[in-house]
Parts: structure tokens; sequence; C-alpha cells
């Protein structure tokens, strides 16, 4: 064996100098973030990790957007569709309209699910959505945690804080300088909702009346047409369009305001006169019974999405 010249040893001790700046640099390649409006082949995990990651608690201010958003963190609209279910932004109208930036990502330690925070905007409509993965990078759930106010008088925030409790809070200054205020808090469960798990308010009560949004559609149909408890307990049902469908709205409001809440979808009948609510995208499932002139409502799933923790669409209605 021939010994090893100083040449030799040189290249060597180079070559090792050189070993971990070429694995550093291997690592950073191999974890860069990928640009998500250009990229081909976009996973779940990319599009999570594209957002800015944010420490607790996460919060947003009515002065907050009124800032222009950073171009840095646009979302193209076909991007967030993607992974995000369009009908999350009904409200704003079609998702191809709407310019999405992206605001915050956290990641819980213990549950390991991972809420997202999305600006959504059109038309001087401005909201941004608290959205949550599971710890599989599964969309479970989603709401809108701050909404643009065009009233002088209100200002509204909202925030994920350190015991990943959801606040949302409308603040309101009356004509005479009473403050009020409107207070919501939600927790995400494992069944995949926010559930509200507490209200305060100092707000007057008014006597609110209830719009039914499907009241002058067609019900021609046999089973069409509105079921009672009283004035604000009530299930109206209209026609589908075609046989072994029909549409509903129910709406449930419990004395002292303790609770509310109402839903609007299609029903497909399963058997005669038993027609099940069932979408995709929502894990709210409800059991519509036809008996004569009565109705039986049940959650068959939690509606936790729809309505107050402290009641349920539950209930017998009579034509």
């Amino acid at each position: 064996m021939s010994a090893s010249t100083p040449a030799n040893g040189n290249a060597r001790r180079l070559l090792y100098q050189w070993i971990p700046v070429l694995y550093l640099f291997l690592l950073s390649c191999s974890s860069a973030t990928k640009d998500i409006n250009t990229d081909e082949d976009i996973e779940t995990i990319d599009f999570i990790n594209a957002f800015p990651e944010k420490p607790l608690p996460i919060q947003f201010q009515q002065k907050d957007l009124a800032q222009k958003e950073l171009d840095s963190f646009y979302t193209k609209s076909k991007v967030v569709s993607e992974f995000i279910p369009d009908s999350i932004f009904k409200t704003l109208g079609k998702t191809k309209d709407i310019r999405f930036f992206r605001k915050g990502r956290y990641k819980a330690k213990d549950t390991e699910e991972t809420y997202l925070f999305l600006t959504a905007e059109k038309k001087g409509r401005k909201t941004v959505y608290i959205i949550c993965f599971d710890k599989e990078n599964v969309f479970k759930a989603a709401m809108p945690l701050v909404e643009k106010s065009t009233d002088s008088h209100t200002s509204v925030e909202g925030m994920l804080d350190k015991k990943l409790t959801v606040i949302k809070q409308r603040n309101t200054t009356s004509g005479n300088g009473q403050a009020y205020y409107n207070k919501s808090a939600y927790v995400y469960n494992t069944e995949g909702l926010f559930t509200l798990i507490l209200t305060e308010s100092n707000e007057p009560v008014v006597e609110k009346t209830v719009y039914n949004p499907i009241d002058t559609l067609s019900r021609k149909d046999p089973l069409s047409g509105d079921y009672k408890i009283d004035k604000k307990n009530f299930v109206s049902i209209r026609d589908g369009g075609k046989p072994g469908k029909l549409l509903f709205f129910v709406n449930i409001e419990k004395s002292g305001n303790s609770c509310d809440g109402s839903l609007r979808g299609d029903m497909v009948q399963v058997k005669p006169k038993v027609f099940h609510y069932n979408k995709a995208d929502d894990h709210c499932i409800l059991e519509f019974s036809f008996s004569g002139k009565t109705l039986q409502v049940k959650e068959l799933e939690a509606c936790g999405n729809h309505r107050g923790v402290r009641c349920s669409f539950d209930g017998k209605y009579r034509k």
C-alpha cells in the first residue's frame, strides 16, 4: 500500500469540510416551501405549510381588515377550492371571484390539528376565516372569524387563544354613547365541528322577525307546507323539482334567546315519507318523517355548526 501524499490528505480534509455544507443544502432544498400558485402536484401539506406560522394567541381586529393585504400571501381561488369546500364562502358568492390571502397557521401540540387563517375579499367585503385540518391533514371544519363592518359605531374582533378557544366579539356604541358587546366562544371537537360553548352580551333584547328564504317557492307536493311549533320554531317544506326530493328551511329559537339556529337545504327520500338531509361537506344529518299533518325531525348526526350547543332541531312540528 502506498503512503498518502500531502495532496491526498488535503483533498480528504477539504471533502470532510464540505460534507456538512452539502447536507444542509440538500436538506433545505427538500424542505423548501412550494409556490402553491405555480407549482404542480400540490399536496395538502404543501397548502398548509404555505401559511405563515404564528404563535398563540392569534387575533384579528377591525383595523386589520382595513389594511391592504400583502401580495406575497395571495392565493389563487382555484388552489383554495382544491383543499377547502366552496360552500364555506357561499355568502361571498362564486369562489372564482374572491381574492384570498394566507394570514397564519398554528398546529396544536397535543391533538395535532392545524388551524389556518385565510382572508377572503370581494368588492369591499372582507372576512377572515378559521379553518381546521385534522392530524392526518384532512379538512374538517371552517367558520367566519371576523367580518368587516361598514358601521362606524361597530367594531369586531376574533381570536384563537392559548387554550385553543375561538372567541368572536362585536362591540357597538349607541347614539347616546352606551357601549354594548356580544361575545361568543367556540371549541373544535373530535367530531370535526366548531361547537358554541359560551355566549355573553349586554345588548338590549330586540324582538326579531324570522326571514324564511324559501317562503315564496312552489308547494304543490302533498308534503309541502309549513310545519310549526310556534312562529319562531318551524319547518318550511317546498317542492324539490323532481320526485324524491324536497327543499326545507328549519328555524328554532328557545325562550329567552338561550339558543337558536337555522338550516336550509335539500332533503332526499330514503323510504316512504322519510327524507334525509345529508350533505358531503356538512357533518349534520337530519331525518324528516311525515305522518299525516305531523313532521318529526331528528338529528342523526350533530348539527352544532347550525345551532347553539344548548338545543337541537329535534321536535314534532304540526302542519
